[in-house]
């Protein structure tokens, strides 16, 4: 009716795209943000991501190789397919780290008494020796805030001192040895009522420790009003509630400080995600021959419109699942609900598995020249040059996958914008939809063209600097809203480069290598991919992520720069001929123009 054509062929390969990365999208955006929710750190989260390349660099090829050699490439995909889901629900019941509980230092004197708040955890911007740090009331300016701790006993003077000195109304240090005596246990935790004065300028009277004055205290229905002590007190506690959201984020420690190799619940932790990733990069590398064979001569100009059904899934449930996740989470202001992402992977995996069902495979033919075929591809000039290339496209992709939602969280607590924070995963979702939507979709569908008509060597060139653009962009702005328009450059950054390096890998390889071809190209990714992860987690741990995305932008600038150069060179070629590959039996290597009415 409408004169769409639709090839039946392709469908199942469409749908398959679009479940596994719709299974893929959310999981991978909110990997960095969950980890950081069960107490590890970005330098924690690098390092384990770095090993899971190295994983990659073993597992990929290896899944070439053994495709290639038993014929097992239908089995081998689908047992991928269900160990994704299959992890998804077990990362339901992922233990959190043992956090440590900031400390809370309560002293008091003849003068004043005072709390004191010691966290290492410090996000502020401080001067030489004062933080300016606004303890606001959401309800009245003249209304003081309230906070309830828990005090271990501690020792200051005897009880017979001060009941001796007592005056007409019980002071601080009279009334905590009388709830001490009473209690009858030394050691018992006494619930404090604290009304701290809200104060514009906090004094910071040591690295990380902001101190308020308490205007009155009630212990066990006893309330003292401008408390003060005969006797010094100097005690140790900890928040269990208070009125005030800043003072609640100061007193928290949300990172484990210890050896996380010491923690089962990291390694349960570590487990899944490497279990999750080998299921995730088998499936990957899998998928994409069967498509390029299933394409056969029309891949360079058709695999982007398959593959563009992936960046369907991925945007579409990013945004759907990030939603879900803020609507879980509504009433709880302090953790995020990641439900929905590993219920809707198992949910989606399933359906998968039922499309990947039906799909013909074209297993690999017993070629005995096949091995014969690839020696010496990797030792031929254009292929070194597209390989470190490679590995630079893949260092700065995972940069953005992993830590450009960290940033985010970062930007919105430096903000302190309460509304920004409820709906965080709706914006993070939003912002990968966009990616994939804006981005994405409309570059995997024109790549073909758009590489028949700049060639392969531009390409490159374009992906590199677009990707410099970008990074240094993420620092220039205040608002984490602007980044949803920023992901716009994600299209050029990386499905036109997605396109390329898998294109390109189809015109390379000699018949029947294919699967073992692209094996080796991931082992490459798999570089790019773990030194951004180890780098990466460094920096943004030490620096920040300004700094860190700056520098990464320079780093991007430097492979477009070289990009160009090999290119005028001629060391990126546009055409593989029998000459310098004698060995491949390949007619044709040349991207044409192909005037045959393609399907969608």
């Amino acid at each position: 009716m409408f004169g769409i054509k639709v090839n039946t062929q392709l469908l199942p390969l469409k749908m398959c795209y679009f479940f596994i990365f719709a299974c893929l999208g959310p999981t991978v955006g909110f990997l960095p943000t969950l980890a950081r929710q069960l107490g590890y750190s970005m330098t924690t989260y690098g390092a384990t991501m770095t090993f899971m390349s190295v994983i990659a660099m073993v597992l990929v090829p290896l899944s070439g190789v053994i495709v290639d050699r038993f014929r097992i490439k239908r089995r081998l995909f689908l047992v991928s397919i269900f160990g994704m889901g299959v992890v998804s629900l077990l990362f339901l019941f992922v233990p959190k780290a043992p956090l440590d509980v900031a400390k809370i230092e309560l002293n008091c004197d003849a003068h004043t008494t005072t709390m004191a708040i010691v966290n290492e955890n410090n996000n502020l911007q401080t001067t030489s020796n004062v933080t300016y740090y606004t303890v606001a009331n959401h309800t009245s300016g003249d209304e003081l805030i309230t906070c309830k701790l828990n005090c271990h006993y501690a020792e200051f003077c005897s009880a017979g001192s001060v009941v001796n000195n007592l005056q007409t109304q019980p002071d601080l240090s009279y009334v905590w040895m009388r709830t001490i005596n009473e209690s009858q246990n030394k050691f018992n935790q006494i619930d404090l009522r604290l009304k701290p004065k809200d104060l514009e300028q906090t004094e910071q009277v040591k690295a990380n420790s902001y101190v308020f004055q308490v205007l009155s205290v009630q212990i066990n229905g006893t309330q003292i009003l401008t408390p003060t002590c005969q006797c010094h007190l100097k005690t140790f506690c900890h928040i269990a509630s208070c009125s005030n959201d800043k003072i609640m984020e100061m007193s928290t420690v949300t990172t484990y400080r210890g050896n996380v190799l010491d923690l089962y619940q990291f390694w349960i932790f570590f487990g899944l995600i490497s279990t999750h990733w080998a299921c995730t990069l088998i499936s990957i590398s899998l998928i994409n021959p069967i498509c390029l064979d299933t394409l056969g001569e029309k891949s360079a100009e058709d695999y982007g419109r398959q593959k563009c059904w992936g960046s369907v899934g991925w945007g579409g449930f990013s945004i759907f699942i990030g939603w879900l996740v803020d609507m879980f989470s509504f009433n709880n202001k302090k953790e995020k609900d990641y439900s929905p992402v590993f219920y809707s992977g198992a949910l989606i995996a399933a359906l998968n598995l039922g499309v990947a069902k039906t799909i013909k495979v074209v297993e690999t033919n017993n070629s005995e020249g096949r091995w014969k075929n690839m020696r010496g591809l990797f030792t031929k000039y254009y292929m070194i040059s597209f390989c470190i290339w490679s590995i630079f496209n893949t260092l700065f992709h995972t940069i953005v996958t992993h830590f450009l939602f960290w940033y985010m969280e970062d930007m919105v607590s430096a903000n302190n914008d309460h509304g920004q924070r409820a709906w965080l995963k709706t914006l993070q979702g939003l912002a990968q939809g966009i990616q994939c939507f804006g981005g994405e979709i409309p570059f995997f569908f024109w790549s073909g063209w758009i590489i028949r008509k700049i060639g392969y060597g531009n390409c490159m060139a374009v992906v590199m600097g677009s990707m410099a653009i970008r990074m240094f962009l993420y620092t220039v702005i205040w608002n984490p809203t602007w980044i949803i328009a920023i992901e716009l450059l994600n299209g050029v950054s990386y499905a036109l480069g997605y396109s390329v390096k898998m294109s390109y890998a189809k015109k390379v390889s000699p018949p029947d290598t294919l699967n073992t071809i692209i094996g080796f190209m991931g082992f490459f990714d798999c570089i790019g991919d773990s030194i951004g992860s180890l780098l990466g987690g460094y920096l943004f741990d030490t620096y920040g992520g300004v700094w860190s995305f700056r520098f990464f932008s320079c780093m991007a600038v430097f492979a477009c720069f070289l990009s160009i150069v090999t290119n005028c060179f001629g060391l990126i070629k546009e055409s593989i001929n029998l000459k310098e590959n004698a060995e491949s039996t390949n007619t044709d290597l040349k991207i044409t123009n192909n005037n045959t009415d393609k399907k969608m």
